[in-house]
């Protein structure tokens, strides 16, 4: 566990090391892309997730993408007919996926790869790297996915023209921000680590820019503490997943930033502790929650770099949750770090 505590409390650091790659990418994506207007951005689970904000912003300006699961992408997709520029996001640069569709791929198409291993086979391959740097002691995600977050962010950044969301303008507060939340005292997150610990079914709901944070929190639920995590976009706990607290060891854990939707997250918030939810709450600023919730209060920032906040706001806690368990590590028993079949 000493191991990562010190990932998570490195990544201020780590962030401010690779501010030259993210205006690198900032500064490239559009002359590596051409300039197109319909890409394809891929990756798998953690590298997937970490693209969800910027596809947002991408979106907003009207840019055409897809963002697409790289094992559905080349079995169930276009992948080998497919000749537009490529984004590729895989910290090792060696799962199986990722090298089967660099398999099919078609000679001159443009791929760009955003990846911790410069000399992997997706580096050796891709057309132009982003190599970041994200050194980790633990098998869990720590800074490699908050960089992956700010990389995509500083990508997208550059294709929709987007001058205030340049790196050089948001990085060192950045960066400041998740220092504060990465030494939050431990016991800050222990009530909150205490209703997830006894709980078997975690319902993990965010909206808009924070929905891909939400898909990786329960992944680190799934693979760290074996706990069935289910992620829910906001809009639809309402619509069936809200039948699940009726089970007695089910806790809800809502992601909520200080923004235009706040109001309808806190009315859920209400509604959830009226019919007797156990609910957590990680939320920005002043958010007003109801009595009955576990708060767990974050930094306010922009939209476009929530995710990173609250990213290391959920590791915190899943180390709270982890030592409420009495886990002396977080690591998966039958998963690798690199996953070598598809």
């Amino acid at each position: 566990m000493h191991d990562l505590i010190a990932d998570i409390k490195s990544q201020s650091e780590t962030l401010l090391a690779n501010a030259g790659l993210l205006d690198q990418a900032y500064h490239s994506s559009s002359r590596w892309t051409g300039g197109s207007d319909g890409f394809v951005i891929t990756g798998m689970a953690t590298s997937l997730w970490a693209w969800h904000s910027a596809s947002l912003i991408l979106s907003t300006a009207g840019i055409g993408h897809a963002v697409a699961d790289t094992s559905e992408y080349h079995r169930y997709g276009t992948a080998q007919s497919d000749t537009s520029p490529l984004i590729i996001t895989s910290r090792s640069g060696e799962s199986a996926e990722i090298i089967n569709l660099l398999d099919v791929v078609q000679p001159g198409r443009p791929v760009i790869a955003v990846t911790a291993s410069e000399h992997s086979t997706l580096g050796r391959k891709a057309t132009n790297v982003l190599p970041f740097k994200a050194e980790e002691k633990a098998f869990y995600n720590t800074s490699s996915f908050t960089t992956t977050l700010c990389v995509a962010t500083s990508m997208v950044a550059g294709l929709a023209n987007r001058t205030d969301l340049a790196p050089a303008v948001w990085l060192a507060k950045l960066a400041e921000k998740v220092d504060v939340v990465a030494n939050l005292d431990q016991e800050v997150f222990a009530a909150a680590a205490a209703a997830i610990a006894k709980s078997r079914v975690a319902i993990m709901t965010g909206r808009g820019h924070l929905i891909g944070l939400a898909q990786q929190a329960s992944l680190d639920l799934q693979e760290g503490m074996r706990i069935a995590a289910i992620p829910v976009s906001g809009g639809l706990l309402r619509h069936g997943p809200m039948e699940l607290i009726n089970l007695p060891d089910s806790v809800v854990v809502m992601l909520i930033p200080n923004d235009h939707m706040a109001g309808i997250m806190v009315r859920l918030a209400s509604d959830l502790v009226g019919y007797g939810a156990s609910v957590v709450a990680i939320a920005a600023g002043p958010v007003d929650l109801p009595a009955g919730v576990s708060v767990i209060r974050v930094p306010e920032t922009i939209p476009e770099l929530n995710a990173v906040v609250f990213a290391v706001a959920l590791q915190k806690l899943n180390v709270s949750v982890a030592q409420a368990l009495n886990m002396s590590t977080i690591e998966p028993a039958l998963i690798p770090k690199i996953t070598r079949v598809e």
